[in-house]
């Protein structure tokens, strides 16, 4: 159950990716998050701007849904760390937000200890650095701010443009490539 419901979940996401990613913009333009979350946060996008690979040996849309999942992290982060500030973001972006707790317990109880390289990777993600831009900085200075919001704004033509919901549908019904792989990464 938990793999073929992570399987419909990470469709989900795969394909609303492009959109989520203003969302989690609008995370890391808020000055009422903990400082710390948003550097998190910002380094869940800076992740996808620089096509970033968190789970070992995948490609395409399952890549996809490994941004997927540590976007989803560092968002869990934000919400710990946050949590009067990130309601007004579940109010504005529902379709993000009101799933994350069910994507966060299938993923875990799907990929297993798997997740914990994930969760490894989320811990890295205030050092990222992309096209001289950190995550840090991407909170703090204006010009990083502006600039993620401009990589942000054209990542869906950029990044993002081979997203089609039917080949994403195709691709994810290999999803045990990405617990196999995480589990492998880890020595299991």
């Amino acid at each position: 159950m938990s793999r073929e419901r992570f399987r419909e979940l990470m469709e989900d996401a795969v394909v609303g990716l492009p959109h989520d990613l203003k969302s989690v913009l609008r995370v890391v333009e808020d000055e009422d998050v903990d400082d710390d979350a948003r550097v998190v946060v910002a380094g869940s996008l800076l992740h996808v701007l620089s096509r970033g690979t968190a789970v070992p040996g995948v490609r395409g849309h399952l890549q996809h849904a490994g941004s997927v999942l540590l976007i989803r992290l560092a968002l869990e982060r934000a919400c710990e760390a946050s949590p009067e500030a990130m309601a007004k973001h579940r109010e504005g972006a529902p379709e993000l937000f009101d799933a994350l707790e069910e994507h966060l317990e299938v993923s875990r109880a799907f990929l297993g200890e798997g997740m914990k390289l994930l969760e490894e990777t989320r811990g890295k993600l205030p050092k990222l650095n992309h096209e001289g831009h950190a995550a840090e900085a991407c909170v703090r200075d204006e010009e990083s701010i502006n600039w993620l919001y401009d990589a942000v704004i054209e990542a869906p033509v950029e990044i993002l443009e081979d997203i089609d919901e039917d080949d994403v549908q195709r691709e994810m019904k290999g999803v045990e490539q990405i617990r196999k792989n995480l589990l492998r990464r880890l020595g299991r």
